[in-house]
């Protein structure tokens, strides 16, 4: 069966035997084909709906894989942010993202060191981000388009956001699953994605573009910003405050009751209740199966654009400066604080009350007993600043060699004793 849609104000067939044809004829980008498809899957009859949607997996796999941009677009795009600076070469057609391992014609690779030029020159990429420095390298491939960059890492990250990051709104379930439960007095925006399993509590502010993934579970009160994402099995607890644009990956508790407990004379346990909450600022991205306390009173806090890895846990009143990084394992007691753009290595750990300044690096299983009151870089538990920390261990491997020279001195000495009392 063949059928028509309208796209741009003209009619076009389409149909699984047509689509080379349509992309061919009308040389139509991926997000324009997309559409195409969108509206035969919701317009057209049940009987047409099987072709359709093969059709449509054909085009999303395509569309994920083939950028199908020139190498001047997307220059223009990016240079007036400083992101690009300038291109070299032609203006070649990107097809795709790749690390330069596996890279094909047609891929856009990002090298920002040396040793990685050889395979540029073997494997014959379409175009490469790289450093001013490593671009005057490559002047010998004519055919190879060369856009250089300050930052290469952050221009990976800001073009595979772009060009190849997975489409959290692509989901082959209706736009809200009819295993949802959502109480009666939630307004939720046209926009909103909510998947199966989901349940959202009573009085429950939701900004647009939101998607909740399986099985999230938002209590009453709670408030969710615009295009957070809430991978599956995530729990927001009641009163909780999420910003806008958010992700919160598989599992991450929000809002948990933290733990403190009183005991009597008897050591018996009473628990406190945690009566405050969490607020999660905007851009934060949390990741599986982190938990966060809310607070005994008021709040437990993780400021805008902090990241925080995966299995990590803040404590109750714990306070997360901005643009901090806490990676897998770190467990922070209650009430501590970080400041701004503290970097926190596997596994750190600080007992409760403990402050952290601005611009503070934790390394090495960082155990922190005490306030850190001079921002630099520390190491070990207890904590020692870096550079002390690196001596000490370098000591270490040699502890048991010092400890049998200082019992033959020992032994010596009172050898040197024996026979002096003797004379």
């Amino acid at each position: 069966m063949v059928r028509s849609v309208k796209l741009f104000g003209s009619a076009y067939e389409i149909n699984h035997r047509h689509c080379v044809k349509v992309y061919t004829k009308l040389r139509l980008t991926p997000d324009s084909l997309l559409k195409v498809v969108s509206a035969a899957l919701v317009t057209y009859p049940s009987g047409y709906i099987r072709g359709s949607a093969i059709l449509w997996g054909h085009i999303q796999t395509w569309s994920s894989n083939d950028m199908h941009v020139r190498v001047s677009q997307i220059v223009d795009r990016f240079s007036p942010q400083g992101l690009l600076t300038r291109c070299q070469g032609p203006d070649s057609l990107i097809s795709g993202l790749s690390p330069i391992e596996e890279c094909q014609s047609g891929d856009l690779v990002f090298v920002d060191h040396a040793k990685y030029l050889d395979r540029v020159r073997t494997q014959g990429p379409a175009g490469i981000v790289t450093t001013e420095a490593l671009a005057t390298e490559l002047s010998d491939l004519p055919g190879l388009a060369v856009l250089i960059a300050p930052n290469v890492r952050l221009a990976m990250a800001i073009l595979k956001q772009t060009y190849a990051d997975r489409n959290v709104r692509d989901t082959e379930w209706p736009r809200i699953h009819p295993s949802a439960v959502v109480h009666d007095s939630v307004m939720l925006p046209e926009d909103v994605l909510v998947g199966p399993g989901v349940v959202i509590g009573a009085g429950v502010t939701l900004g647009a573009r939101v998607v909740f993934m399986a099985n999230v579970v938002v209590e009453k009160g709670a408030v969710i910003g615009a295009g957070s994402v809430l991978h599956p099995g995530c729990v927001i607890g009641y009163g909780c405050e999420i910003g806008a644009d958010v992700i919160l990956k598989a599992g991450c508790v929000i809002g948990s009751e933290g733990f403190g407990f009183a005991q009597d004379e008897r050591r018996r346990n009473y628990r406190i209740p945690h009566t405050g909450k969490v607020v999660i600022e905007d851009r934060v991205v949390i990741g599986a199966n982190t938990n966060i306390d809310r607070g005994t009173y008021g709040a437990t806090i993780v400021r805008s654009g902090a990241v925080i890895d995966a299995m990590c846990h803040l404590g109750h009143n714990v306070e997360i400066g901005e643009d901090s990084i806490l990676c897998a394992h770190t467990g922070l007691s209650g009430s501590t604080k970080f400041g701004k753009r503290v970097i926190a290595s596997g596994q750190t750990g600080t007992l409760d009350h403990v402050t952290v300044p601005d611009d503070t690096v934790l390394l090495h299983r960082a155990g922190l007993n005490n306030s850190i009151k001079t921002p630099g870089m520390y190491a070990g538990g207890p904590v020692q600043p870096l550079q002390q920390y690196l001596k000490n261990m370098a000591v270490i491997p040699k502890l048991n060699e010092m400890w049998t020279r200082l019992k033959r001195l020992e032994k010596a000495l009172a050898e040197l004793a024996v026979s002096r009392n003797d004379g």
